[in-house]
C-alpha cells in the first residue's frame, strides 16, 4: 500500500491557482515520478514543519530550500537558466557543492570542451541571461574590470563579505590602471544603489556605467567582479576570471574577497593563474546539478535513495524511469 506522497513546497505567490503554475522543471519532475506511481501534492512551504523532519514516508522537495535533513532535497535555478540544484544541503553559498573539492584534472577535457561549446551556443552567441539583456549592441573595448551589482535578496546579503558600496569603492580605488565598468542590477534601483551610481559620477567620472547586455560588457574583460553573481559562470564562457566579494559554490574556479587588503592580491591572481573554466562548467553543472532539458529522473532518484526516500512506500517504481 502507498504510504507515502512526493511533496513540492514552494511559496505562497507560485500557487496563485494551482499545481500548474509551478516552474516547467518542477511540473516535470512531479509528472516523471507521477509516471513512476508516486503520488504528488505541491504545499505552501513551511519552513518551521519542514524542520521538524519528515511526515510519514513523505519526501519533501523545497524550492529555494535549505533544508539539511532526511528524505528532503533543495530545488533552484543553478545561476544558469535551464540548470537546477537538487541539494541535500541549500542552495548557492550553503549547497552541498560548496565543500566538496574540485579536481580539474579529473574532468574529460574533450567533453568539458563540447559541453562548453553547447553552453556558448545557448547564452554567448545569442547574447542570453538569466535576466533580460538589451538588444542593442555596445562595445566595452578590452582589459577592463567588469563589475556586476546585485539586488538587495536574502541571500545576496548573507553571503557578502563586504557591502556593495564598500565593494565598488574597493575596486575602483584599486583598479591598478584598468578601466572599469560597472552595471547595475536591472531589479534593483533602490535609494542606496542610485547614490552610490551618483557618487561614481561624481567623482569617478572615468568609470563607464552600463546597462547594456552582460555579454557585450564581459566580451574583452580581464576580469569580472561581483559577490556572488551568475555572471561569474557566464564570465567563464568568455574566458574571463572572476572574484567574488561573498561566499559562494563557485569558490572553486575564483579568487575571494573577504576584506579591502585581500583586493590586490585577488586581482593579481585573477590575471595571472591558468584558469581551468571548461574543467569547471562541466563539474559544476552537469555532474553537481541538473540539466532541465536533458533526462534527470535518474539522477534525482540517485539523490533521493541517497536522502532516504523510502520507494516503496511512495509507490515509485525505478524501472520505469524516463525522461520527462
Amino acid at each position: 500500500m502507498i504510504k507515502g506522497r512526493v511533496r513540492l513546497h514552494v511559496p505562497a505567490h507560485m500557487l496563485p491557482d494551482g499545481p500548474e503554475d509551478v516552474p516547467p522543471f518542477y511540473q516535470n519532475l512531479l509528472h516523471g515520478l507521477e509516471g513512476m506511481g508516486a503520488r504528488t501534492e505541491v504545499v505552501h512551504r513551511d519552513y518551521a514543519a519542514l524542520l521538524r523532519g519528515p511526515n510519514g514516508g513523505d519526501f519533501d522537495f523545497v524550492h529555494n530550500g535549505g533544508v539539511d535533513r532526511t528524505r528532503a532535497l533543495n530545488l533552484a535555478p543553478a545561476y544558469l537558466s535551464r540548470f537546477y540544484y537538487v541539494d541535500p544541503k541549500g542552495i548557492f553559498f550553503e549547497s552541498s557543492i560548496s565543500e566538496m573539492t574540485f579536481r580539474p584534472h579529473a574532468i574529460p577535457a574533450k567533453r568539458a570542451a563540447e559541453f562548453t561549446a553547447v553552453l556558448r551556443g545557448l547564452f554567448v552567441k545569442d547574447r542570453k541571461s538569466r535576466h533580460t539583456q538589451p538588444e542593442e549592441v555596445e562595445v566595452f573595448g578590452t582589459g577592463h574590470i567588469a563589475v556586476f551589482l546585485q539586488n538587495d535578496s536574502d541571500p545576496v546579503l548573507r553571503a557578502r563579505h563586504m557591502t556593495t558600496e564598500a565593494m565598488v569603492k574597493t575596486v575602483v580605488e584599486g583598479a591598478s590602471g584598468h578601466p572599469v565598468v560597472v552595471k547595475p542590477h536591472p531589479r534593483n534601483m533602490a535609494p542606496e544603489t542610485v547614490d552610490l551610481l551618483e557618487w561614481l559620477a561624481r567623482t569617478h567620472p572615468q568609470v563607464r556605467i552600463s546597462t547594456g547586455n552582460v555579454h557585450d560588457i564581459l566580451a574583452g574583460a580581464a576580469v569580472s567582479v561581483s559577490i556572488s553573481s551568475s555572471v561569474a559562470l557566464e564570465g567563464m564562457l568568455h574566458a574571463v576570471p572572476t572574484i567574488l566579494f561573498g561566499r559562494s559554490d563557485l569558490h572553486h574556479c575564483a579568487m575571494t574577497v573577504r576584506q579591502a587588503a585581500d583586493w590586490p592580491a585577488a586581482l593579481q591572481g585573477a590575471l595571472t593563474r591558468d584558469w581551468p573554466f571548461e574543467a569547471f562548467l562541466l563539474w559544476f553543472l552537469r555532474r553537481q546539478n541538473v540539466w532541465a532539458t536533458r533526462p534527470f529522473l535518474p539522477r534525482v532518484l540517485e539523490r533521493m535513495a541517497a536522502r532516504g526516500a523510502d520507494f516503496s512506500a511512495l509507490g515509485i517504481d525505478q524501472a520505469k524511469a524516463a525522461a520527462p
